[in-house]
């Protein structure tokens, strides 16, 4: 199905899915996501890792697809939605013309990048 991203109403989500993806977003459980021209992926964590894949254009999701088990729309869909709609408005606020040039960005949260950057350190020291 196709939907604006600016109407998540139109992805035919239960409250309940609407609800617990709502959650999801809130606690930072989308640990990555990135558009590269009009393909989208994202990364939410659940009782693991799940995959979701997008298309968008014109602010038109189409495509969504998530490696969870559900065969319908589902909360780690609807968490990556909200994030992308908070990640495009904050690219179109302070970097919408490096996006416009690039047509890709990637964000990764916090607590994720910090978790890569300790794990693969084998000696040293970590200055913040």
């Amino acid at each position: 199905s196709v939907f604006c991203l600016n109407a998540l109403e139109d992805m035919n989500v239960s409250v309940a899915i609407a609800e617990r993806g709502h959650e999801y977003y809130i606690e930072n459980k989308v640990k990555y996501i990135s558009i590269d021209g009009s393909k989208g992926y994202a990364i939410v964590e659940g009782s693991e890792a799940y995959e979701a894949e997008f298309e968008y254009k014109n602010a038109e999701i189409s495509h969504l697809t998530c490696s969870c088990f559900c065969g319908y729309n589902c909360k780690h869909e609807f968490a990556a939605m909200l994030q992308l709609r908070e990640t495009l408005e904050l690219i179109e606020k302070h970097y919408g013309e490096e996006y416009k040039r690039a047509g890709y960005f990637a964000a990764i949260s916090k607590g994720t990048l910090f978790g890569f950057a300790i794990d693969s350190k084998e000696t040293g020291s970590i200055t913040l």
